[in-house]
C-alpha cells in the first residue's frame, strides 16, 4: 500500500515538473497564458461512505488550469503587431477551422489577407466601398488598389471680414477670364482653395470679396481656374414691384449678411431677395427745389444704405445767394461726398420737374427763365403757361404737359436729354405762385433773387439696393425704407451648377460653398477654415490600427479609409478553453460560446497597435516552485525507500 501512495506522489510530482517546465520553456513565447498544476488525494469509500480510520490512497492530478492573466506589452516597430489590452482575443479562421489567441503577430499574405505565421486569418468586421464599418464578419484584407478619387461636392470657407474697410472705387467686372482677370482695385480680398474633378484633377477655386455699400454686406464672386463661374444675374421678377424673387433663386454675385454684431447671417427661404424696380430714385418733396427751404441737415437725420450724410456748411450753388446748406446742390454734394460708401449718386436738375398747380399771373422778361430763356406773356389760364413754355422748347428742349388734366401740376419734361434747370427773379408786381416754388418772393428781400428751383434724383449701378433712413427723411423728399433695387436680409445659399470641369471630367460639377462659421468684425482679413471633401487619386502609403481595432489605410494623397475592424471574443469560462497548440485555443462545450464583438464594447478590451503581448509566466516564481516540486519528488522517493527497507526487514525474519 505504502508503494503505490508513493507512487502517486512520485506521478504528482512529475507532473508538476512537466507543467512548471513547459511554463519556463514558453516564458519568452508571445501571447503564452502560463498553466497551474492542481491536485487531489485519494480516499477508498463505498456507497455507505468510508470509515473514520481510513487511510488515503495517494495522490492524483485533478487538473492542469492555465491563468489567463494579463502579460507585458512590449512595443515593436511593425503596425500590425496587435496586443489586446484586457479581456478578449483575436479570431482566427484556418479554412473554417476557428480559433483563438492573444498572440497578434500578424502579417499579410500574397493576397493582402492579415495572417498568423501558420497562414491563420484574422477575423473582423468588414468595410463597404466607401469605408464604413459593417456588421459584416469576415477575414480582414488589405487592398493595395489605388484610391479613387473623389469630385468636390462641399467647401467649407471661414473667414473674418473687415467690417472697417470701405467698398471699392472701381466695380467690379463679371465674366472675367484668365487673360482678363480681376483687377484688384474692384474687390477688396480674396481666398483660394483646392477643389477636384471626377477625374481626380485639381482645379484652384478662388473666392473674391467686396464690401457692399448695403449695410452689412459683402458680395461674393467665384473663379475656378481664373474663369468667373458665378451664376449669370437672374431677370428681375415678374410683377409690380416689389416682388420676391423665386425661391433658390439668387441676385448675382452672391450676397453675404451680417448681423449688427458681426455674426453671420444663415439663409432663410422664408425671406428671399425682394427686387424695389430699377432706379434713380427721384425725390417727391414739393419744397425740396426752394434754395434756402431745406433745412440743414443734421447727423443722422439722412442716411443711404445705413451710410449717414453729413451736415455741410458749403457748396457750389453758383445760381444762389443764400445758404448753400439748404440748396439741392448742396444736398446733392453732401450726398455724393459719400457715394463710395453708400453707392449712390445724386444728380440735380433731372429730365423732368414738376411746377405743381399754378396761380396765374403775367409774366415779363426776367420772371421766369427755363434753361437760360425767358418765358413771357399773358398767363391767364395753365393752358396759356403751357403754350408760352412750349413755344421756347426749340430753344430750351423742355416742353411743359398737364398729365394730370386741369388743375393738376405742370410737369416739365426735358426733349433732348437736357436737364432742366429753373430760374426766376422774383420782382414781379403781379402775384404769380406755383406750388412747389414762389415767383414773387418780394423785392424787398434781395437774397431770393435768382433763386435755380431744383430736384435731385438717386441712382446705383447693377441693382445695388437703395434704403433710406434716418431721425427725419421727409424735408429730403424720400420715403424711408427700401427704394429700389434688391433688398436681402439674409445670405445667398451659395451653389456653384454651371462648372464643367472639361478635360473627360463629369459635368457640370456642383460646389456648394459654406461661409456659415464667417464673421464681420473690425480686424483684419483672415481665413479662419479653409476645406473641401474632394482629393484626388491615392496610393497606399500605410496602414494603422486604432484602440477600437479599425484598420485605417492611408494614401499619398492624405486620405485614410476604413478597412475593417478587428474582432474579439470572450467566454463565459475561459478556463475551460482547450490549447491547441501554436498558442491558440479552440471553444468547448464547458468554455461555452464565443461573444464575439469590437474592441472596447461590453466586456472586451482594446487593441494595441505596434505592440505584443508578452508571456505572463513569472520565472522566479516559477524557479521556486521547481524546487518544491524537485522536493516534492525526492520526498516521494524517499517514502519508496523506507517501504522497502522496511518490508525487507520483514523478509528477512526467520
Amino acid at each position: 500500500m505504502t508503494f503505490n501512495i508513493a507512487l502517486t506522489g512520485l506521478q504528482a510530482a512529475s507532473s508538476e515538473l512537466t507543467v512548471i517546465g513547459n511554463n519556463i520553456a514558453n516564458a519568452s513565447t508571445t501571447g503564452f497564458k502560463q498553466s497551474k498544476a492542481h491536485f487531489a488525494d485519494v480516499y477508498a469509500a463505498s456507497n455507505l461512505g468510508s470509515g473514520g480510520n481510513t487511510i488515503g490512497s495517494g495522490v492524483l492530478l485533478s487538473s492542469v488550469q492555465q491563468e489567463f492573466s494579463q502579460g507585458q506589452i512590449q512595443f515593436t516597430n511593425s503596425n500590425l503587431d496587435l496586443a489586446v489590452n484586457g479581456t478578449g482575443f483575436f479570431v482566427l479562421n484556418n479554412n473554417g477551422s476557428v480559433s483563438y489567441t492573444r498572440a497578434g503577430s500578424f502579417g499579410v499574405d500574397k493576397n493582402g489577407y492579415i495572417t498568423t505565421a501558420l497562414g491563420g486569418n484574422l477575423e473582423g468586421y468588414l468595410s463597404d466601398a466607401a469605408g464604413k464599418i459593417t456588421g459584416a464578419r469576415g477575414n480582414l484584407q488589405i487592398t493595395n488598389s489605388s484610391l479613387a478619387p473623389k469630385a468636390t461636392e462641399d467647401v467649407t470657407i471661414s473667414v473674418n471680414l473687415d467690417a472697417t474697410i470701405k467698398p471699392p472705387v472701381v466695380p467690379f467686372v463679371s465674366g472675367f477670364t484668365t487673360i482678363n482677370p480681376p483687377d484688384p482695385s474692384t474687390f477688396n480680398t480674396s481666398t483660394s482653395t483646392t477643389v477636384y474633378d471626377s477625374l481626380g484633377n485639381s482645379h484652384i477655386m478662388t473666392s473674391y470679396f467686396i464690401k457692399s455699400h448695403e449695410e452689412n454686406a459683402w458680395k461674393v464672386h467665384v473663379g475656378v481656374d481664373g474663369t468667373d463661374v458665378t451664376p449669370t444675374p437672374p431677370t428681375p421678377p415678374v410683377g409690380v414691384p416689389p416682388t420676391t424673387y423665386p425661391t433658390g433663386v439668387n441676385p448675382s454675385p452672391f450676397t453675404l449678411k451680417f448681423s449688427p454684431t458681426g455674426a453671420y447671417i444663415d439663409n432663410s427661404l422664408a425671406q428671399p431677395p425682394i427686387y424695389y424696380g430699377a432706379g434713380p430714385v427721384t425725390s417727391t418733396d414739393l419744397a425740396l427745389g426752394i434754395s434756402d427751404n431745406l433745412p440743414s441737415l443734421e447727423v443722422n437725420e439722412l442716411t443711404l444704405n445705413g451710410v449717414s450724410i453729413p451736415a455741410t456748411t458749403a457748396g457750389n450753388d453758383i445760381y444762389s445767394s443764400t445758404g448753400n446748406r439748404g440748396s439741392a446742390l448742396s444736398l446733392a454734394a453732401a450726398i455724393n461726398s459719400q457715394t463710395t460708401l453708400h453707392g449712390i449718386t445724386a444728380t440735380v436738375n433731372p429730365t423732368s420737374v414738376s411746377l405743381g398747380v399754378p396761380t396765374i399771373g403775367n409774366l415779363a422778361a426776367g420772371d421766369l427763365k427755363i434753361n437760360g430763356i425767358n418765358i413771357t406773356g399773358v398767363i391767364a389760364s395753365a393752358a396759356q403757361l403751357l403754350t408760352a413754355i412750349n413755344n421756347e422748347t426749340g430753344l430750351t428742349g423742355v416742353a411743359a404737359t398737364q398729365p394730370g388734366g386741369a388743375g393738376t401740376a405742370i410737369i416739365l419734361g426735358a426733349v433732348d436729354g437736357r436737364n432742366i434747370q429753373v430760374e426766376t427773379n422774383g420782382t414781379v408786381a403781379s402775384i404769380a405762385n406755383f406750388a412747389n416754388f414762389d415767383l414773387h418772393l418780394g423785392a424787398a428781400n434781395p437774397l431770393n433773387d435768382q433763386v435755380k428751383r431744383a430736384t435731385y434724383s438717386l441712382s446705383t449701378q447693377d441693382n445695388l439696393g437703395v434704403t433710406v433712413g434716418g431721425s427725419a427723411v421727409a424735408h429730403a423728399g424720400l420715403t424711408a425704407g427700401p427704394q429700389s433695387g434688391i433688398i436681402q436680409s439674409n445670405s445667398d445659399n451659395i451653389e456653384i451648377t454651371t462648372w464643367s470641369p472639361g478635360g473627360g471630367a463629369q459635368g457640370p460639377q456642383t460646389l456648394a460653398i459654406n461661409f456659415g462659421q464667417s464673421s464681420q468684425f473690425g480686424a483684419p482679413f483672415a481665413v479662419q477654415a479653409l476645406s473641401q471633401n474632394g482629393y484626388s487619386t491615392g496610393r497606399l502609403s500605410g496602414v494603422e490600427v486604432d484602440p477600437s481595432g479599425t484598420i485605417f489605410a492611408r494614401y499619398s494623397n492624405g486620405q485614410s479609409k476604413a478597412l475593417g475592424q478587428v474582432a474579439l471574443a470572450n467566454f463565459g469560462s475561459i478556463q475551460s478553453l482547450s490549447p491547441h497548440g501554436n498558442t491558440t485555443w479552440v471553444e468547448t462545450y464547458s468554455s461555452g460560446p464565443a461573444l464575439v464583438g469590437a474592441p472596447g464594447t461590453a466586456d472586451l478590451g482594446l487593441v494595441q497597435s505596434g505592440a505584443l503581448e508578452d508571456s505572463n509566466v513569472n520565472l522566479t516564481d516559477e524557479l521556486v516552485s521547481l524546487i518544491l516540486a524537485q522536493r516534492n519528488f525526492q520526498a516521494n522517493a524517499q517514502t519508496i525507500r523506507t517501504a522497502d527497507a522496511t518490508t525487507q526487514a520483514i523478509i528477512n525474519l526467520r
